[in-house]
């Protein structure tokens, strides 16, 4: 369920992968995303900020690494 709410996400509501998770940019979006993905999941699921936090990291470490390995 987590990963098809994060592809209906706005384009620019897009982590920028190519900068650090905790970048100023990063976290500016990162505020209007939590609450987007809040309201998508609540009919059937309550998640805590942290959790949300947490599976965006692991999301974007992920699309990271996979970005930088195609780039070599």
């Amino acid at each position: 369920r987590n990963e098809s709410d994060t592809k209906t996400i706005k384009p620019q509501l897009q982590l920028n992968y190519d900068d650090i998770f905790n970048s100023p940019a990063n976290l500016n979006i990162r505020q209007k995303l939590v609450s987007e993905l809040k309201k998508s999941l609540e009919p059937n699921y309550r998640p805590s900020v942290f959790q949300i936090t947490r599976w965006l990291s692991s999301l974007h470490k992920s699309r990271r690494s996979q970005n930088r390995l195609r780039q070599t």
